[in-house]
């Protein structure tokens, strides 16, 4: 991340990501099964790292925050442009009386 601000949810993913990191680092490998070392088991992908789950969190987060604002602009604008309608009515309610 090149001086991004992370948010909070951010940060705490991260952190959770290097605890297990860290915890992984700790505990001692365990013996292969004798199914994994056949060729047709290795050509299968590996479960995914933790960064690479973290890096697909943040990327649906991001996701997720694009479409928030983009909802919100078009209520904006359509509750916006509803006031403004209401007052130009009321302007030509009041001016028409006179």
């Amino acid at each position: 991340m090149a001086k991004e601000e992370l948010s909070a949810r951010e940060k705490a993913l991260l952190a959770e990501a290097r605890r297990e990191a860290a915890a992984h680092k700790a505990s001692p490998p365990l013996a292969a099964p004798a199914q994994a070392r056949e060729p047709a088991a290795l050509e299968a992908r590996p479960a995914p790292t933790a960064a690479e789950r973290l890096a697909q969190l943040m990327a649906e987060e991001r996701a997720q925050g694009l479409e928030k604002k983009k909802k919100m602009r078009r209520y904006g604008l359509t509750m916006a442009a509803g006031i403004l309608a209401l007052f130009a009515l009321w302007l030509a309610r009041v001016f028409r009386r006179r």
